[in-house]
């Protein structure tokens, strides 16, 4: 039976197929980190933020409403993964800054958020305005086609024009290769479900207040169907010899870095070969 792949698992087979073949095959676990765990935080504030009834927020006060409904989110979503914060550093203070550093990028957003809101009423109710600058978010969409899946932040559509946003959280700002390739999945995944292409495509870098955009063309279809294709067509063997290390500076931080380099012993091999086989 083929897997249904995702931009994470592609771009992990990309960049090492070891890696792949221990999470996806072997379904070794990966470790929390802060900044993942974080940044998931960050994603769940600013989805919640979108549910709220604009017919509920007052003329004189939508502004603080606003930006109350938003923190609240987060903080309610925050108090959820202190738990395995606390697990994973015994420093209050890291803990500590990186709620601080959540709360800029979402006091940043709010701020421009409003920005739009404040233009739209220029000639719309406080409604209207917001249901006007309100996208979809998070929406999955599988391609039976593609044997792919995807969890996209938001969809904004706007006088007939549509764009797609993922959420960064990340200090930098580039748009690598790897989010290229998982802004082409989801052109991908959109077209094989509305039958239409977005107008554009982009992501939206919370530390920096920014959206960078990338154009809707051919080749970059042809990227995410050239990738979707290779990583189904070289995964199907079961053999770890046949998922070559990628090994450079990013080993230091993979999770899987003691089975590559012998600090942990693969000895128990023909075990988890049977659990995949079975998996």
């Amino acid at each position: 039976m083929t897997r249904i792949e995702s931009a994470s698992s592609i771009n992990t087979y990309r960049n090492c197929a070891r890696k792949y073949f221990y999470h996806y095959k072997l379904g070794l676990p990966t470790k929390d980190s802060i900044a993942a765990l974080n940044g998931g935080v960050v994603h769940t504030a600013l989805e919640n933020f979108f549910k709220i009834d604009p017919a509920n927020l007052h003329f004189n006060t939508y502004e603080n409403e606003l930006r109350n409904h938003l923190m609240n989110s987060f903080n309610q979503a925050w108090i959820e993964v202190v738990p395995q914060l606390s697990a994973l550093t015994e420093s209050k203070d890291t803990i500590k800054d990186y709620y601080q550093d959540s709360l800029f990028m979402l006091d940043h957003f709010v701020s421009i958020f409003l920005k739009k809101l404040q233009e739209e009423m220029n000639k719309k109710s406080l409604t209207e305005a917001f249901n006007t600058i309100k996208p979809e978010t998070e929406i999955c969409i599988t391609s039976a086609t593609h044997q792919i899946r995807g969890y996209i932040d938001a969809i904004h559509k706007n006088d007939g024009e549509i764009l797609i946003l993922d959420y960064k959280t990340s200090r930098s700002d580039e748009v690598t290769e790897d989010y290229k390739l998982q802004l082409a999945i989801y052109v991908l995944l959109f077209e094989e479900q509305q039958g239409k292409m977005p107008d554009k495509v982009g992501l939206y870098f919370l530390r920096h207040g920014q959206q960078k955009l990338i154009p809707v063309t051919p080749e970059l279809i042809a990227f995410a169907k050239k990738e979707c294709k290779n990583v189904h067509n070289n995964t199907i063997s079961q053999d770890i010899e046949d998922y070559p290390k990628n090994l450079g500076p990013l080993c230091k931080w993979c999770d899987y870095k003691d089975y590559c380099f012998g600090q942990k012993s693969l000895s128990d091999y023909t075990l988890l070969k049977e659990q995949a086989h079975n998996g």
